[in-house]
């Protein structure tokens, strides 16, 4: 499973897009900005203390550790407030997020982990040609493309409650059903090979077989494409020649069945109507747009796959579960 040292990755993460959601991410931004800066007021009244507390030893040792024990809690303050922290943060219960708040989400994971990416791309490229004709690889993300709310289908709300969140019970065959899902009855009649009508992006493939269980009372054929039980040539059989209404994926196979190898193109989104993005948490709280084993698989899948689609129709969307 993927650590969750992302310190490195800082440079990256764009935190202005916080302030144009809602109050709870604002909130976060705040405290993570307040806690990078030093904290000079704590600090001004400790050096005062010790410097008043100097008429013996025994007051001077106190007021020292008075002082170390402050540094201590500022050090463990700034490193939860942390720049990297505020993505993951973010990530917990963004299922539960308006569609508006998952689109910035999602375009500032996708531009994170591409530019990261890109990065180690470059690294390599330079560390294996020393010369002056080393060139970078860094791709450029386009603006024109950034997620907005209307590429997000979420399930009809409860206007009654809370009308900026969704309310629906927390099953997928609910959320389907409730108008996530353009139309149940071209799920399961759904005659499109390579293509299926939903594609859902899993953290693991232990997560996609739980998925499988659930999606089961839908009854309409469901692909299994995540690296358990089956090899990359029998999926590419079976794309090949039969026709699903979902396929439940791992990030890594969906890259592996698009576009690597012998299995480029078995897996096809010309027809595609919805991505769904299954934002399930793992023991660390981690979903599959935050853990560095899945999201840099996600973001290059959406690079590649699900972006030249959007540009050319608006029949394809994306989802948060």
């Amino acid at each position: 499973m993927g650590g969750d040292d992302l310190e490195s990755e800082d440079e990256y993460l764009d935190q202005s897009w916080a302030t144009k959601t809602d109050k709870r991410l604002s909130t976060v931004l705040d405290e993570s900005t307040t806690l990078d800066r030093p904290n000079t007021s704590v600090l001004t009244s400790k050096k005062r203390g010790a410097l008043s507390t100097t008429t013996s030893n025994n007051d001077a040792d106190d007021s020292d550790g008075e002082n170390d024990e402050t540094s201590e809690a500022l050090s463990k303050r700034q490193k939860t407030g942390t720049p990297r922290n505020l993505l993951l943060d973010a990530g917990r219960g963004i299922a539960e997020e308006g569609t508006d708040v998952q689109a910035v989400f999602l375009w500032t994971c996708f531009t994170h982990f591409r530019k990261m990416d890109d990065k180690g791309q470059d690294d390599e490229h330079n560390g294996d040609d020393d010369t002056d004709t080393a060139q970078p690889t860094t791709g450029v993300i386009n603006e024109a493309d950034k997620f907005i709310q209307s590429q997000f289908a979420t399930c009809r709300k409860d206007d009654t409650h809370q009308p900026q969140r969704r309310i629906y019970d927390r099953s997928i065959v609910t959320f389907l059903k409730n108008g996530a899902l353009p139309s149940l009855k071209r799920l399961k009649k759904w005659k499109h090979t390579q293509s299926p009508m939903v594609l859902i992006m899993c953290i693991s493939a232990r997560r996609a077989v739980a998925l499988l269980k659930d999606l089961s009372s839908l009854n309409c054929r469901v692909a299994k494409l995540f690296a358990k039980h089956m090899d990359v040539e029998d999926q590419v059989a079976m794309l090949e020649q039969n026709s699903y209404g979902i396929a439940v994926c791992t990030p890594n196979r969906c890259l592996k069945l698009f576009g690597d190898g012998d299995a480029k193109g078995a897996l096809s989104l010309e027809s595609t109507e919805l991505v769904l993005v299954d934002c399930h948490e793992d023991h660390k709280r981690f979903t599959v747009c935050t853990m560095n084993d899945t999201a840099p698989d996600l973001m290059k899948f959406i690079d590649i796959a699900v972006l030249p689609q959007m540009r050319k129709r608006k029949t394809i969307k994306f989802a948060m579960f």
